[in-house]
C-alpha cells in the first residue's frame, strides 16, 4: 500500500513557505522601514514602530507584529500576542496573516499561559481563506487536511480540489497527495497518474516519493511507465 502523507511532513513544507513569505521585501508596503531594521537586528526601534503602525489598523503592521510576537526575538514570545495581531489582520483579509493563523492553529504553538492550542476546524477556516487567494502552501495544508481526515471528517473530494490546485503549481507535498488519492481508483490510467505525481514529488526529494513510485510501477506496463514518466518531464507548473 502506498504509505500516506506524514501531516508533520506538509507542516514542515507549510512552515518554510511561511518563513519565505515573512522575509520577503515584496510584501510590506508602509511597513518596510520598521521590517528592514528588524531584519538588521534593530529590534527594539523595529518593535516600537511597528506596534505604532498596527495600532492605527495598518494590516500589515499588524501581520509583522505578530510574526514578531511569534519569533520572540524583538519582543518576548507570546503566541497569544501574535494570534491576536495576525487576527486582526487576517479580519481585513490580509492573505498571509490568514494562512499564518492556519498554520498556527493546525498544531497548536508554545507552552503556558502564551500558548495556542491546536483547533483543526480554526485551521481549516482561515487556511481556505488563504488558499482562495492562492496561498499554495494553505492550498496544500487542506489537501492533506481532509485526504487524511486529520480533525475533520474525511474527504476525497475536497482534498482533491485542493491538491490539484497546488500539486499544478509545483507544490511536492500536493503533489504527493495526488498521487495518493490516485491510487485510489482501480482503473490503469489514473495509477498511470499516480505514478506521474510521485515523480514529480520525488523530483523535489519529497520524503516518501520514491518509494511510493516504485510501489506503483509494479502494477503498470512498461509502456504506462514510459507514458508517465514522458508526462512528469513534460511537467511545467503553472504560475
Amino acid at each position: 500500500m502506498v504509505k500516506k502523507l506524514s501531516l508533520a511532513v506538509a507542516v514542515v513544507a507549510a512552515l518554510a513557505a511561511l518563513l519565505w513569505a515573512v522575509r520577503s521585501p515584496g510584501a510590506l508596503a508602509d511597513t518596510a522601514g520598521a521590517w528592514q531594521a528588524y531584519r538588521t537586528g534593530k529590534y527594539a526601534p523595529a518593535a516600537k514602530e511597528l506596534a505604532a503602525l498596527a495600532e492605527t489598523g495598518d494590516a500589515n503592521a499588524q501581520f509583522y507584529l505578530g510574526t514578531l510576537y511569534s519569533d520572540g526575538k524583538a519582543v518576548k514570545r507570546d503566541y497569544r500576542k501574535a494570534m491576536e495581531w495576525y487576527g486582526k489582520a487576517a479580519a481585513k483579509g490580509h492573505g498571509d496573516a490568514e494562512f499564518t493563523l492556519g498554520f498556527l492553529y493546525l498544531s497548536g504553538a508554545g507552552e503556558g499561559a502564551g500558548a495556542v492550542p491546536a483547533d483543526t476546524q480554526l485551521a481549516a477556516k482561515w487556511l481556505k481563506a488563504a488558499a482562495g487567494k492562492g496561498n499554495v502552501a494553505a492550498q496544500s495544508a487542506l489537501a492533506t487536511i481532509y485526504g487524511e481526515g486529520y480533525g475533520v471528517t474525511r474527504d476525497s473530494t475536497e482534498s482533491l480540489r485542493w491538491a490539484e490546485a497546488a500539486a499544478g503549481r509545483g507544490d511536492a507535498a500536493a503533489q504527493y497527495e495526488m498521487g495518493r488519492l490516485k491510487t485510489q481508483s482501480l482503473a490503469v490510467e489514473s495509477w498511470g497518474e499516480a505514478y506521474t505525481w510521485f515523480r514529480l514529488a520525488e523530483k523535489q526529494s519529497y520524503p516518501g516519493a520514491n518509494e511510493s513510485r516504485l510501489v506503483v510501477a509494479k502494477q503498470l506496463d512498461p509502456k504506462t511507465v514510459a507514458e508517465a514518466e514522458r508526462r512528469a518531464d513534460m511537467f511545467v507548473p503553472r504560475k
